[in-house]
Formats: structure tokens, C-alpha cells, sequence
């Protein structure tokens, strides 16, 4: 008896799968049919499109002919010379300020005096860069098909996700009416 039960629950799903097409949708959406497709027009949309392409050019990049090097005497000596110059001015505590303003304002002109002498000393070299630029388009898509489909000499209408082709199968359901 248990053998028995054990094969009757693994044929069921076996016989389930022989059952027809039609047989299956009698049960639950009515019987399936052919019906024949008089036209299938494409429903299009227009979708834009990202296509990030890479831009690149050359830059130019002043490169520094003494090797990187760069001596701090000229900024020294002009606190020296801004502290000189400052000392000379103003009196008891004005006097200190205005050494320690000349040292300051001369050491900075020492160190533009500097750079600028720097600048002139380079060499211009090229470096390729490059960045993603969004570039965008538009195009037309197939968002489905308006089909028209005659059936038992009535027609109708329907949307498609697909093509039907040259049939469109269809579920007829009769239910009676009260």
C-alpha cells in the first residue's frame, strides 16, 4: 500500500503534463483559438541615449630647468634689506614694528623675485589629458504593435509586446448571460 502511494504521487505530476493545451484552458481561461492577424502596426518611442565618449587634448605644463632646486637667499636677504629699510622709520615700538613689517614684506619680495626668475627659466612641456564628455542622441524604439485580428468574421484590436506574425492565438470564453 505505501509502494503504491509512493508511485501514485510520482506519476501524478507526469500525468498533469499530458494534458492538452486546450484541455487547460477549458479549465481556467476558456478554449484557446487561432485567429488571423489583418495588420501589426510598431508603436514607437523615442528614448535619448547616453554615449560617453573621451575627450583628450594636450596641456601645457612649464617644467623648471634647475632640477627642482630652489635657494633660500633671496628670500633672506630681502627680510634683510625690508628690515634695514623698516628700522629706519617710526620710533621706540613703532620702530620694531615697522622692522619686523620690512622684514616680512622683504622676504615676500624675495621669494616673487624668485619665481619670476623661475619662470623664465622653464621649459614648456605637453601632457595628454584626457575626460569622459556625456554626448547624448535619440532613437526610435519598438515599444509593441497595435494589432488589428479577425475572429469567428468579428474584428478587434489589441496591444502586443511582439510581432504575432500571420496568427495571433486567443482564449475564448462563452459564459452565459442571466
Amino acid at each position: 500500500m505505501k509502494k503504491n502511494l509512493i508511485f501514485s504521487a510520482l506519476l501524478a505530476p507526469i500525468a498533469l503534463l499530458q494534458i492538452s493545451k486546450p484541455a487547460l484552458a477549458e479549465y481556467g481561461r476558456g478554449t484557446i483559438e487561432e485567429a488571423t492577424v489583418i495588420s501589426a502596426q510598431p508603436v514607437y518611442r523615442t528614448v535619448r541615449v547616453n554615449e560617453p565618449i573621451e575627450q583628450c587634448w594636450d596641456e601645457p605644463v612649464h617644467v623648471s630647468s634647475n632640477s627642482g632646486y630652489y635657494s633660500h637667499t633671496p628670500k633672506i636677504l630681502g627680510a634683510i634689506v625690508g628690515a634695514a629699510v623698516g628700522n629706519e622709520f617710526g620710533s621706540g615700538r613703532g620702530k620694531d614694528l615697522a622692522t619686523v613689517a620690512g622684514a616680512v614684506l622683504g622676504g615676500s619680495i624675495g621669494r616673487d623675485i624668485q619665481a619670476n626668475h623661475a619662470r623664465r627659466n622653464s621649459r614648456v612641456l605637453y601632457e595628454k589629458r584626457c575626460e569622459l564628455v556625456d554626448r547624448y542622441r535619440t532613437e526610435e524604439r519598438i515599444d509593441g504593435y497595435e494589432v488589428d485580428y479577425r475572429y469567428n468574421n468579428q474584428i478587434y484590436s489589441t496591444f502586443t509586446q511582439h510581432d504575432p506574425g500571420p496568427t495571433l492565438t486567443v482564449s475564448v470564453n462563452v459564459v452565459p448571460v442571466e
